[in-house]
This record gives C-alpha cells, structure tokens and sequence, in this order.
C-alpha cells in the first residue's frame, strides 16, 4: 500500500515534469533573449524532460511495473490535458478587454508582451497532441491486452459469440 502511495506521488511529480515541458513548448525562444533561440528553447525542453521521464520510470518501478501502460497513459493524457486547459485559460483571459480595463492583468505583464512571450503555437500544439497521442495508445493498450487474456479482446469476438448463441437458439 505505502509503495502504491510514493508510486503515486511520483506520477503526479512526472505529470507536473511533463506539463512543464509542454508549456515551455509553448515559448518563443526569441523571447528568451538568446543568441540562439532555438537551442535555448529546446535546452529548457530536455532539461525539464528528463526529470519527467525519470520520476515517471520511478513511480513505475516503485509499483513494480503493475499496470504501467495504464499508469503511464494517465500521466501523459493528464499533462496534455492540463496544459490545454491552461492554454485556453489564459488565452481567455488576455482576450477579455473587460479583464484589462478592471487591471485584472498586473501591470508588468502588458498583454501583448505575455502574447508575444508565448507565441509559439506550432511547437506546442505539436507537444500537446504528441503526449496526448502516447498517453492514448498506452492506455488502449492496457485495456485490450486485458482484455485478450480474459478472451473477449474485441468486437469481432464479441459478434462472433453473438451470432453462435442466436444460431443455437434458432436450433432449438
């Protein structure tokens, strides 16, 4: 039980790894001020990311690899989805006018500058649907190797079960 809850723990630090990863992708590496945007960008990508992926391989070891697919689909799909929201978010609230006129923006952070700062869609849409693509296919995987050694591993089993026990009983 006590491993469970560290191994848990762990997922939900890889997931906050991962979501950072993602909202770095979001930045613009001119923004950053560097004499090579891009490589900046993409340092501060790697070296949040391979914290993500160690906690995430911690937390997997911890609970013996029990359900890893499941587990580790969670976290992907879980940071994907919250640096959606987020992104939503706060495109939302720079949009607002009425936001800006009720100084709900502080002041050192004009909007045109935040949007400026984080203006590189490409690369984080790109991020996003990348961990929300590997956290989905870990996530059908689990389920429907569980399911093919409980034998009802598709809908083509399923019909095919249907259609014998409709025969059987036309038999009859």
């Amino acid at each position: 039980m006590i491993r469970r809850v560290f191994g848990v723990g762990l997922y939900i630090v890889a997931g906050v790894f991962f979501h950072i990863v993602s909202m770095w992708a979001f930045i613009d590496g001119a923004a950053l001020g560097a004499n090579d945007a891009a490589f900046a960008k993409w340092l501060q990508i790697i070296r949040f990311a391979v914290p993500a992926i160690l906690t995430l391989a911690a937390g997997l070891a911890i609970t013996g690899f029990q359900d890893w697919r499941w587990d580790a689909g969670i976290v992907l799909l879980s940071a994907a989805g919250l640096t959606t929201l987020m992104a939503f978010g706060f495109a939302s609230i720079l949009i607002q006018e009425e936001l800006r006129k009720i100084k709900m923006i502080p002041p050192m952070m004009p909007p045109d500058s935040v949007l400026r700062f984080f203006s590189d869609y490409f690369t984080g849409a790109g991020v996003i649907v990348v961990l929300a693509l590997a956290g989905a296919l870990l996530v059908m995987t689990s389920r429907s190797l569980e399911h093919w050694r409980k034998g009802t591993h598709s809908i083509l089993t399923y019909r095919a079960n249907l259609s014998r026990t409709r025969q059987d009983c036309r038999v009859r």
